[in-house]
Formats: structure tokens, sequence, C-alpha cells
């Protein structure tokens, strides 16, 4: 069962993703990639359009069908972090 919002946020954040020995390449939706992140369905989409987050867009014209791939977020999380290290 999942823990409440709340619970997630106030338990301390890993240092890194670990994603183990087999990445996954799950294809997420803007739903689904928002869920993963912890952030709001439009503003996946909107850094997706920035080419802020790695995304893949799919069809012609303005309005694409965005798809996020699990082991691409991992690796922009990672490459973001803020943490130094213990001395």
């Amino acid at each position: 069962m999942n823990q409440p919002l709340k619970a997630r946020l106030s338990a301390p954040a890993p240092e890194q993703v670990n994603v183990g020995p087999f990445r996954s390449s799950r294809p997420m939706d803007p739903r689904e990639a928002a869920e993963y992140l912890h952030l709001d369905k439009k503003t996946v989409t909107e850094w997706a359009r920035k080419g802020y987050i790695p995304a893949h867009p799919l069809g012609e014209g303005t309005r694409k069908i965005w798809r996020f791939l699990e082991h691409e977020l991992v690796d922009w999380l990672n490459s973001k972090t803020n943490y130094v290290g213990r001395k």
C-alpha cells in the first residue's frame, strides 16, 4: 500500500536513486512521470516542451504526446543532486 504524501515527503531523501543492475526503460506518460517525480502533470509537460527534462515527443505538429523513460528520469535526477558527500 502506498504511503500518504506527507509521510513520503517527511522521510529523508536518498543520496541517489538506485535502480539496480537492470535499468528499467519503462515508458511513462506525463501523469506517471509526474507521480514518479512528485511534480504536477502540467509542470512535467511544460518542462518536456522546453527540453529541461528528458522526454520523447510522439506525433506531428504543436500537440505532441510525450513519453518518458524511467532510466532517463533517474539519470536526470542524479545529475540534478546537490549532494556533496560526507567527510
